[in-house]
């Protein structure tokens, strides 16, 4: 697991955010990480709405978040902040933003559903963090997933599975960006 907060990846937007490197560099850390360690789960931060992300620029970011199918993603809208270089530059419509963090949320979704989909039938290693008396299930995360950022792994089980213990889950179902399952040992 690598969090890897990308930012975006059109040339022109990258260069207006101070980031070096540019989409090559990108490219290319993420091809060879992807070659060196096969089960890699890359998570990463995009943000839409930056002053100069014009409608194509969005669209190369689009097609580069579909292309990779990072398993974890997350995407901010730009926030103007003063003493920022970018506080002075032409700024996005926040409507457009929003639009933006809709259409780029909604593909990672799909991704994210697809991802999780390949799990189910599997067994995985699961810390717990407590039970959810709301539904009823215990809950956790796996080795690729961050506490309070990723989707929960839910699971029925035994009582008295104790938070910080590692339980064995198969996955019977996906909702979204959480997991559902059964306990299968302790």
């Amino acid at each position: 697991y690598i969090d890897l907060p990308m930012q975006h990846i059109a040339d022109g937007v990258l260069k207006k955010m101070n980031r070096h490197g540019g989409s090559a560099l990108i490219r290319e850390v993420v091809a060879k990480l992807r070659k060196e360690i096969p089960d890699i789960v890359i998570r990463t931060t995009f943000i839409v709405g930056f002053p100069g992300e014009d409608d194509k620029a969005f669209e190369e970011l689009c097609e580069f978040v579909n292309e990779q199918r990072f398993e974890h993603v997350g995407v901010f809208t730009y926030s103007r902040e003063e003493d920022t270089p970018a506080y002075n530059m032409d700024q996005i419509d926040e409507q457009i933003k929003l639009d933006r963090y809709d259409i780029l949320m909604r593909d990672q979704l799909v991704i994210n559903e697809e991802y999780n989909e390949k799990k189910l039938g599997k067994v995985v290693r699961v810390l717990c963090e407590g039970f959810d008396p709301i539904s009823e299930a215990y809950y956790g995360r796996s080795e690729a997933d961050a506490p309070e950022i990723d989707g929960k792994i839910y699971f029925s089980g035994k009582k008295g599975i104790m938070p910080g213990s590692f339980v064995d889950v198969k996955i019977e179902e996906v909702i979204e960006y959480d997991l559902y399952g059964t306990a299968e040992s302790i």
